[in-house]
Parts: structure tokens; C-alpha cells; sequence
């Protein structure tokens, strides 16, 4: 054997013995949580109720977890769009991410909400929450309703599910009356 070779097998020998595992010093290994069933890029859902489409969903990402707790989380940008009883578009909602949570028939959009109603009134807010079975949407979150010249703010809104009739809760802001809202003497 040339002298090469026996430094390197010397070598390979003295990294070995300090090799070993005590069991007990051996930390714990966390894993990532459980991925998710089914992921879809570019997503775009059309949901109905018997038989008429209510509204379309889009997202840039859409991950389903199809175990408990069912869940499908939408993130790269969220895209709702409400169809009034004629199949017409009405409202648009827009988010940067969400969460459907199937079994408690709730939705939960985050991050730069816009909401705008077919009568272009424009709700602005971090966190809103839409309940289906109640068909409303809520926030206790600072709002900002923009209504022609008026900005109405907010801690708060209760709001019908298209937001076309809504309350905003400890209302601050400035209104402006024109002439014609106020009755002639």
C-alpha cells in the first residue's frame, strides 16, 4: 500500500470511532404538518344553487386538505365574484389569501380586502368572515366604506353575504348632504 492510501484509510478510520448515537440525547425530529390532498394552481370554481351559479371563486393557489379538519386554503391572490338571481355579476371580493372551512360553513378571506357591490360602494378591511348558513358577512376590524364623496370608518360591519345592504359598527367619518337630500322649507 502506498503512502496515500494509507493516510486516507487512517483518516476514514479516526471520523468512524467518533460516530455513535446516545438515544436519549438524540433530539426529536419535527415534521411539517400534514400536506395537503390536492393542490390547484391557477383555480377557478363556479358554485351553484340549484342549478343557477351564485358565484365564482379564483385563486392563484388552492391547497385541499380533505381529512379533519377539512379545509382548502387559498393564497396568491383571491377572487370572488357574486351572480344575482338572473345570472347577472354583482359584487366582487377580492383578498390576497382565505380559508373554507366546510364543516362550519364559513370562509375566511385576510389581506387587503376590497369588497364592491353592484352599486359600486366599496368596503375596504383586513379579515372578513362570510357564514353560510346565515348568508352574511361580518368583520370587527377597522372598515372603510367608500360611498360616491363619502368614506365612512368603522370598527366593525354586518353585511348581507353580496354586500348590497351592510351596518358598520362605531362609525367615524365625514358625510357629505347635498342640497337635494334635505327638504325644502
Amino acid at each position: 500500500m502506498d503512502r496515500s492510501s494509507s493516510i486516507l484509510l487512517l483518516a476514514l478510520g479516526l471520523s468512524c470511532v467518533g460516530c455513535g448515537n446516545d438515544l436519549d440525547k438524540v433530539g426529536v425530529v419535527e415534521l411539517p404538518g400534514r400536506a395537503p390532498d390536492r393542490v390547484t394552481v391557477g383555480a377557478a370554481y363556479y358554485y351553484s344553487d340549484n342549478g343557477v351559479v351564485r358565484n365564482q371563486l379564483k385563486a392563484g393557489r388552492i391547497a385541499e386538505w380533505t381529512q379533519d379538519p377539512q379545509r382548502k386554503e387559498m393564497s396568491e391572490g383571491v377572487e370572488i365574484l357574486f351572480f344575482d338571481s338572473l345570472g347577472r355579476a354583482g359584487s366582487t371580493l377580492t383578498a390576497e389569501r382565505g380559508v373554507i372551512v366546510p364543516a362550519q360553513k364559513r370562509m375566511e378571506v385576510m389581506g387587503h380586502v376590497v369588497f364592491i357591490n353592484a352599486k359600486g360602494e366599496r368596503l375596504e378591511t383586513e379579515h372578513l368572515t362570510w357564514d353560510e348558513d346565515s348568508a352574511r358577512v361580518f368583520t370587527d376590524d377597522t372598515v372603510r366604506v367608500h360611498r360616491g364623496p363619502n368614506v365612512i370608518k368603522g370598527k366593525g360591519l354586518d353585511a348581507a353575504e353580496d354586500f348590497s345592504r351592510y351596518t358598520v359598527r362605531q362609525v367615524t367619518g365625514v358625510l357629505h348632504l347635498g342640497s337635494d337630500t334635505l327638504a325644502d322649507p
